[in-house]
């Protein structure tokens, strides 16, 4: 049986050309490596024939969804977590791409886009005259590539700086893993009063009954969670999607769970959507909560969604880098040491 994996991978890069950026790079980064990835690699991009979508890359990358309208692409952008907005010649910073399920098989694809996008299409806002009156974004190059499993902490390079060969990724999130991870988690809830703390990192939007939830209660979060967690093993494997009868045992339980600290705060940000053609909100709560449960036995089903969902993010734009978050006992390693400190 195939079953769900998702790889985690670093692209720390090095600045030739002066780069400004917004606070919130993920949209910025995802619009740019989007558009070169398209224009390098497929003459056809609006074709919507499934065969061409299985067997395009670029397609099967970035081909909008269809049905429910969530998006569920088989990947998600990681930004730079740094309030810095300038980088100057010389400078490095990382971000990250998330690969679910088989589009790691498509990593040189991606590690040419990244590369090739930082020359030819470059970033950031455009800041830089041309000879032809016109201007044009700062550019950079790729310096290595990291992956790492944010449950074991292990991390190993796929390209080294100076090199050009790509490894291909093995420290992949699996099913054994969560499992492992829950357990030890649930041990130390119970030893510290069932409380567990939890680090919204970029913007987290929900939306419940077409209403955008503002305060990060539990129970609008892990359904959302379970959407989309559920759908993107469904799609990108052969596991089986939640069904209403286990979904609503699981907010059954939610729903016993308190938000007891809440020191977030709304991040009120927007960005630019290539397909609708005008500016998006991204906006949505980042900081700091702790929710608490009555017993161990209420989180013991809830923890294993809660670890797929620090890897998958959660709610609206996550593939330009929103809904990501981390547990705090969890034990969560998902950041190359050259960005470390800026979390």
């Amino acid at each position: 049986m195939n079953t769900f994996t998702i790889a985690h991978l670093w692209f720390t890069v090095a600045v030739d050309t002066t780069i400004v950026m917004d606070v919130f790079k993920g949209s910025a980064l995802r619009g740019a490596w989007q558009s070169h990835l398209r224009t390098l690699y497929c003459a056809q991009s609006d074709q919507t024939d499934p065969l061409h979508q299985s067997l395009c890359p670029v397609c099967f990358l970035l081909s909008r969804e269809t049905g429910s309208g969530e998006d569920r692409r088989p990947y998600a952008f990681l930004p730079p977590l740094t309030s810095q907005t300038t980088f100057a010649p010389g400078e490095r910073f990382a971000f990250g791409i998330s690969l679910f399920g088989q589009t790691v098989d498509f990593l040189p694809y991606l590690v040419l886009a990244v590369g090739q996008m930082g020359q030819v299409q470059g970033l950031g806002k455009p800041i830089h005259a041309t000879t032809r009156g016109r201007y044009r974004r700062g550019t950079f190059h790729l310096v290595s590539i990291e992956e790492i499993n944010p449950l074991s902490g292990e991390r190993r390079f796929l390209l080294e700086e100076g090199s050009t060969m790509v490894q291909t990724p093995r420290l992949l999130v699996d099913e054994h893993q969560i499992v492992m991870a829950s357990d030890a988690l649930l041990e130390k809830l119970a030893a510290g009063e069932n409380r567990l703390a939890i680090h919204f990192l970029t913007p987290m939007r929900i939306v419940q009954d077409r209403h955008l939830v503002k305060q990060p209660r539990f129970t609008p979060f892990l359904a959302r969670l379970l959407d989309r967690v559920s759908a993107l093993r469904s799609q990108f494997s052969q596991e089986p999607p939640l069904s209403r009868e286990e979904k609503g045992a699981l907010l059954a339980l939610a729903s016993r769970v308190d938000l007891v600290v809440d020191a977030t705060r709304w991040w009120d940000i927007k960005g630019r959507s290539t397909r609708l053609q005008r500016a998006q909100p991204l906006g949505g709560f980042v900081g700091r909560v702790v929710y608490q449960a009555p017993n161990t036995e209420i989180w013991r089903p809830l923890l294993p969604w809660l670890l797929w969902g620090q890897s998958t993010q959660v709610g609206k734009n996550v593939v330009k880098g929103c809904g990501w978050y981390v547990m705090e006992s969890s034990g969560a390693i998902l950041l190359p040491e050259s960005v470390k400190d800026s979390v």
